[in-house]
């Protein structure tokens, strides 16, 4: 593998598959979103935990957590919907090839949270690994 995060693209094309008229992109973290109203409703995609684990020799197991931020205005009406369309879309999805596990929904590091400005933030964490050899 020459793309230690190449399963990222593939996550935000199944999104942008399961979920149309939905703004979906990739940012590096939460301390790197900026604050935009008008995003909403969205779904920010990140690398939350990267594990890697030392099998033999030049190979390593890695499971990585990859973050779904479901970014809402109205917490009311659009974050239960847009929450069960990322939920649906990631858990048990397998990515194509043989280098991703399937996907499956765990914690998060990270709670809901609300802006002072009227933005709501719900965090869905997914976990999956592949071998890498170094």
């Amino acid at each position: 593998m020459d793309d230690y995060l190449a399963v990222e693209p593939l996550i935000i094309s199944r999104l942008r598959e399961q979920i149309p008229n939905t703004t979906i992109k990739s940012t590096w973290g939460a301390p790197k979103i900026l604050e935009n109203p008008d995003l909403a409703p969205a779904v920010l995609v990140f690398l939350e935990e990267d594990k890697p684990n030392q099998e033999n020799g030049t190979s390593q197991k890695v499971e990585q957590i990859w973050l779904c931020l479901v970014v809402v205005s109205d917490a009311q009406n659009e974050a239960g919907p847009l929450i069960s369309q990322v939920i649906k879309a990631m858990n048990f999805w397998q990515p194509p090839g043989e280098t991703f596990t399937c996907f499956k929904r765990v914690k998060s590091n990270f709670s809901p949270d609300y802006s002072p400005n009227g933005v709501y933030y719900f965090p869905l964490a997914f976990s999956t690994s592949f071998i890498f050899e170094v």
